[in-house]
């Protein structure tokens, strides 16, 4: 029974959402398999860091070499330096993983010193030829650099150099000084095994992942006709100079996949009635997600409180042709236009200085003094306005169920 072509394009989206595709890493990822397997084959420990930007494959490329690896071959231990913030949290997860504390009497619960006596022990009983394999792996590698003396850091190194029971550590890390973060006694302890992952670089390998990411090989049991239009139509495509130059923003922008993934996921969710991707298609759904006015964006993320003080401030700087203006003056002119609406509340000026300040945040307003003076008040430091009356009249008719008492004060700056 054939795969229906609805089910092949769903499951070309579960796997965007995923982000779990290694794709050009090819030669990183029998490196590291090579260092892995010399610790679960021959017991051989050894110690390793990936170097990359956020994005770049650096877990996945880690999760495809050990889903590759027989399970009985090792133990997986997992840390993480936004979980485990010190050294005694990682080391009772350590033992934990390992399974440690089910030894009846062996297990010291109590002081970090006593825990650490424990493991160093438990690794010091093993040998290369009886013991399992251990592969641990320290996410976000360079916040266990900032743990008080690096203890641990420099406890598990040790037991790499010692060749005790076969233990691997590889730490993953998008800082590029990372070596330099770890104490003398800890880095000569290290073997000095860099990997670094260099997100593409080139339109030619944006557009290969684009390829990857969007043909259906033949495990997709869909009709042979069907399958063929689909790969054809992708490779022209790619050779559509329109897509080219639009592969081209967006490794100016961002030169990971997640970006990518995201384009192609809507594109595919928006496809037209005859099942076929177009240049259209791509190019709209860039615009969309990429391309947005961001001060209109953040003018439809205000409150209508928030809305009203940009109208006032608008039709200020219109009547004193853009003279720098303070919050008493916008609170006035704000005050007395509550005050004739009984549909609008006259909130409290607490409230409405918050309002300004986040206003002031997102710069839509700019203060004049590139040097803040602390002795002027906050509700008397000069603004400017960063943007114009049409801007905000263009927010407001897109703005969800606004009240026409605000539409009507928009076209008419007298209160």
């Amino acid at each position: 029974m054939g795969i229906d072509f609805g089910v092949c394009i769903q499951n070309m989206k579960k796997k965007l959402i995923l982000n779990d595709q290694l794709h050009g890493f090819d030669k990183e990822q029998n490196e590291l398999i090579q260092i892995i397997k010399k610790t679960t084959d021959f017991g051989e420990s050894d110690s390793m860091i990936i170097l990359g930007p956020r994005g770049c494959g650096k877990s996945i490329l880690l999760e495809s070499v050990i889903k590759s690896l027989s399970p009985e071959s090792h133990t997986l231990v997992l840390l993480n330096g936004l979980i485990h913030t010190d050294d005694n949290l990682a080391l009772k997860s350590i033992i934990q993983q390992l399974q440690m504390e089910n030894l009846d009497g062996t297990f010291a619960e109590g002081s970090y010193a006593d825990n650490i006596s424990f493991l160093l022990e438990s690794f010091r009983a093993g040998n290369k030829t009886a013991s399992k394999s251990i592969i641990m792996v320290l996410d976000r590698f360079d916040m266990f650099c900032s743990h008080t003396n690096q203890t641990l850091l420099y406890n598990l190194f040790d037991s790499v150099q010692s060749q005790q029971s076969p233990l691997c550590i590889i730490g993953l890390t998008s800082r590029i000084d990372v070596i330099e973060l770890l104490e003398k006694r800890v880095k000569s302890r290290f073997s000095h095994n860099i990997m670094m992952l260099n997100p593409p670089s080139e339109i030619s390998q944006l557009l290969e992942r684009f390829k990857h990411s969007l043909i259906i090989n033949k495990h997709c049991k869909v009709k042979a006709d069907v399958l063929k239009n689909w790969n054809n139509n992708i490779e022209l495509l790619i050779s559509d100079v329109r897509i080219q130059n639009l592969m081209k923003d967006l490794l100016k922008s961002s030169n990971n996949s997640t970006k990518l993934n995201l384009l192609i996921f809507h594109a595919l969710s928006n496809m037209s009635n005859d099942l076929i991707l177009t240049v259209e298609n791509l190019t709209n759904n860039y615009t969309t997600l990429f391309k947005k006015d961001m001060i209109l964006v953040h003018l439809l993320g205000l409150s209508v409180l928030e809305l009203c003080l940009m109208i006032s401030i608008c039709h200020h700087s219109e009547i004193y042709d853009q003279e720098p203006f303070n919050f008493e003056m916008i609170y006035d002119r704000y005050c007395k236009f509550a005050l004739r609406n009984s549909t609008l509340l006259v909130t409290k000026r607490q409230v409405i200085i918050k309002a300004f300040e986040r206003i002031s945040v997102m710069q839509l307003i700019l203060p004049v003094a590139v040097i803040e003076n602390k002795n002027v008040l906050r509700e008397y430091r000069l603004y400017k306005c960063s943007i114009n009356l049409d801007k905000v009249k263009t927010a407001s008719n897109l703005y969800f169920r606004l009240p026409p008492v605000i539409l009507q004060w928009i076209d008419s700056n007298i209160i």
